[in-house]
């Protein structure tokens, strides 16, 4: 069942899904304060799957309404979408930043195909309104190809056909190559960091997991990742950031795609130069800069130039001692899905400030 707030305006948006789709729907018009529905009332209705909100009908926007989504997301299993004839920039980008996708706005004449997506198995993404303000060239079918299936080739691969293979399939993206210089250094927790950034920026982005660590399956159960496919293959999302695992594939195009290499080591060092953005997370930790001494040492070895050295681990004072004379440091942050303690070293290193990257 559907539950719908609504102004007497608006009244008849969702109609045709009680014929098209057999949902029933419940309607109360008025005034409302969201956050006060939530809290009160939402739990009486036992057979509500979704809750639908004409933002026309309330009083509580934006903070109740932000609330109320949130309080939607932790303590109920209900789908909230939202209606809007037109809708304020910063009110979309407060509502996709709390993961609520499902919002139905702009065109009259593209209503029904949105509030059909909305309703649809798995729901609008944050990958869907990105699309919306952006143009891009179709996918082509070598585009479809796994991605950490042909970096898993070019390690492999011992023929210099392959040295500029991800380049050459993949032209279209930014491709960002993120390495540690030994286990633990927060490599996956910077790749997933930038990835959330990136997408906060209005950026279509995807992450690899192009090792064998094994981590992704669980941070995609621990996150509750919407799980995305087509014949293509399949992927998970969540925070407008596309997931897959090493044999994943998704035919969707990107601006940045970022894989997480995990250790770099020789053989994993040809995948590591053909980055348009290279990353190496090191410790400036005492017992643990001679790893980190190691893997420079490679990317000397290859000639490999452009290379962003973040270091963790490192007070400010140590800091000031300026022992990395090259490198960045990155801030304490330990949500996984948080970006905002090193923003600004992130807008340096993808220089999105100068106009000269997508």
């Amino acid at each position: 069942m559907l539950i719908y707030l609504t102004s007497d305006k608006n009244k008849g948006v969702f109609n045709f899904l009680t014929e098209n789709n057999g949902i029933p729907i419940r309607s109360f018009i008025g005034e409302f304060t969201l956050l006060d529905f939530v809290a009160n009332d939402l739990s009486n209705f036992d057979s509500c799957r979704y809750l639908a909100v004409d933002l026309e009908c309330l009083l509580d926007v934006p903070e109740g309404l932000y609330e109320a989504a949130e309080s939607i997301q932790k303590w109920f299993d209900r789908r909230l979408i939202i209606f809007a004839r037109e809708l304020n920039p910063e009110l979309e980008k407060g509502l996709l930043e709390r993961a609520v996708y499902n919002i139905v706005t702009g065109d009259p004449d593209e209503w029904e195909e949105r509030i059909t997506r909305a309703f649809s198995p798995g729901g609008m993404t944050a990958q869907d309104h990105i699309k919306n303000t952006c143009t891009r060239e179709e996918t082509t079918a070598e585009q479809q190809r796994s991605t950490a299936e042909e970096v898993n080739r070019v390690i492999h691969s011992d023929s210099t056909s392959y040295q500029a293979s991800i380049e050459e399939k993949y032209g279209l993206e930014e491709m960002v190559m993120v390495a540690g210089s030994q286990n633990r250094t927060g490599t996956t927790t910077t790749a997933i960091q930038m990835a959330n950034f990136l997408a906060n920026q209005g950026k279509l982005v995807a992450y690899v997991e192009a090792n064998d660590h094994n981590h992704l399956r669980t941070i995609i159960s621990a996150y509750h990742m919407k799980k995305e496919e087509d014949k293509a293959g399949e992927w998970w999302q969540t925070k407008g950031v596309d997931y897959l695992l090493n044999d994943g594939v998704s035919a969707n195009a990107y601006d940045y795609i970022i894989f997480d290499l995990g250790v770099l080591k020789e053989d994993v060092m040809k995948p590591f130069s053909q980055g348009d953005i290279k990353i190496l997370c090191g410790s400036g930790k005492c017992f643990e800069r001679d790893q980190l001494s190691v893997a420079t040492g490679f990317c000397k070895k290859e000639n490999i130039e452009d290379v962003n050295t973040l270091i963790a681990f490192l007070s400010k004072e140590e800091q000031l001692k300026n022992v990395y004379h090259t490198a960045k440091y990155v801030a304490y942050a330990p949500d996984l899905m948080g970006w905002h303690q090193n923003a600004d070293l992130f807008k340096d290193v993808f220089k999105l400030n100068e106009g000269d990257r997508k």
